[in-house]
């Protein structure tokens, strides 16, 4: 945690600030449906982000039901976060996909999003309509050591070379501070994030998830596209 505490960066105050000072970048999506009953998770990476490096913001979304749980696990943070804006409350025990699905689209419509990276878990129905009012297209990443590991990699590459900025996001730092990173055995260079048993813990990692397949999203895409618009160029 000590390398994720030296990429804070700027913070603001509101955490709607920076998408407005973000306005129009070009960013690369992450989104992790949870289940209707927990912690939904959407991540955008800003290359050109505010601090002359690579900006990561999240949104996360939890129904009424699982802010009670989550209360009396956390000392009240979770309300805390909720009452700040940084944690979107939806009415009843599940969560709301439309608010999900309205509030990543007025972000895909607030910036450039080039594509979104997504757990292939997640709910195809969500996936196909948020392709369709967007027109962004979204690629299925697998939860496995191989589908995780080149994102994990260059996510841990950004925090030790102080290589991004995650603007103080508290509901992200006690994801990354929640995250315990596994191996397969005998095959150290493959990574994956792992969670907690839900039911024993009030901790979560949706945040790590959504910022590794961000991250392996623009490195992977967004290298490519720009190689593309350099030979257009030079053509």
């Amino acid at each position: 945690m000590h390398l994720y505490a030296a990429c804070t960066g700027s913070t603001r105050d509101e955490p709607d600030a920076l998408r407005r000072e973000l306005a129009r970048r070009p960013a690369w999506g992450g989104l992790d449906l949870a289940s209707k009953l927990d912690l939904t998770a959407w991540c955008l990476v800003v290359p050109n982000g505010v601090d002359g490096h690579p900006s990561v913001l999240w949104r996360f979304w939890l129904p009424e039901a699982g802010v009670i749980f989550l209360d009396e696990r956390t000392e009240g943070r979770v309300s805390q976060w909720a009452a700040a804006g940084w944690i979107t409350v939806t009415d009843g025990e599940v969560i709301d996909y439309e608010k999900v699905e309205a509030d990543i689209i007025a972000d895909t419509g607030l910036l450039r999003v080039a594509d979104i990276s997504y757990d292939e878990w997640s709910g195809e129905p969500v996936r196909q309509r948020l392709e369709k009012k967007t027109g962004v297209p979204m690629f299925p990443v697998a939860q496995t050591y191989k589908g995780m590991t080149a994102g994990m990699t260059e996510l841990m590459a950004l925090a030790k070379s102080r290589g991004w900025s995650h603007h103080g996001n508290p509901v992200a730092e006690w994801c990354f501070d929640s995250v315990e990173v596994r191996h397969p055995p005998g095959e150290p260079d493959l990574i994956r994030p792992d969670k907690p048993e839900r039911g024993k813990t009030g901790k979560r990692i949706d945040a790590v998830p959504t910022a590794a397949v961000a991250v392996g999203g623009w490195k992977l895409r967004g290298a490519r596209r720009t190689k593309s618009s350099r030979m257009t160029v030079l053509g």
